[in-house]
């Protein structure tokens, strides 16, 4: 995917309320999936009591020429999509949702454009869905010039996974031990309550 226009030189180094991204990086500015991005191009009717933020997001005017030319959003109506609609992603609800979100749910990583080592494992720069990353916006110029790249991955693979620096990857993998911690803590509870249990039950054979 070829860079935008309004991403290309060294003039470049904020995102401008004017700047477009395509379909799918406006998904992820949004964190959101592209499919859902695409249900809110469609016309709607206002509800009843229904909050002052908008209901639908409009890509910008003109559309593409073809059916194969990308969707292009303008970064000032997500922006203002995002500040209206502040709750949590489906990707904010995964990673909170226990060793079963942490294992199974995809989210979007940040990632270096090529592998540094053999049999092509990519190197990880952050999570995309983090809107409280104070780099976040500065990776998305990144993203759309092409330095680097964005790749699904669950919580799980992504702590085993290299990272570009120790400190984000550190803050990011106490977040699964403490799931396991969580865990095992629960397990050994669960075999102690049942020794006590066989105890009572067979008063005897606890002597």
């Amino acid at each position: 995917m070829a860079p935008p226009e309004e991403f290309k030189g060294p003039e470049a180094d904020a995102l401008p309320d004017t700047a477009t991204l395509p379909a799918e990086l406006a998904a992820l500015y949004l964190c959101m999936s592209p499919a859902q991005l695409a249900d809110l191009r469609k016309s709607k009717r206002p509800e009843k009591g229904a909050s002052n933020g908008p209901s639908i997001i409009r890509p910008l005017e003109g559309g593409p020429a073809g059916p194969k030319d990308p969707v292009l959003y303008q970064l000032g109506t997500l922006r203002e999509y995002a500040k209206a609609h502040a709750a949590p992603s489906d990707f904010d609800t995964a990673l909170k949702s226990g060793m079963l979100g942490w294992v199974s749910a995809k989210l979007p990583f940040f990632a270096e454009r090529e592998p540094r080592i053999k049999r092509g494992k990519r190197v990880l720069i952050g999570g995309a869905w983090d809107r409280a990353d104070p780099l976040r916006e500065k990776r998305f110029i990144d993203l759309a010039k092409g330095r680097i790249r964005f790749t699904s991955l669950t919580c799980a693979e992504a702590a085993t996974s290299l990272w570009a620096d120790v400190a984000s990857h550190a803050a990011f993998a106490e977040k699964g031990l403490a799931l396991l911690r969580s865990e095992t803590q629960a397990i050994e509870a669960s075999l102690a309550e049942t020794a006590q249990l066989a105890a009572t039950a067979n008063p005897d054979a606890a002597a």
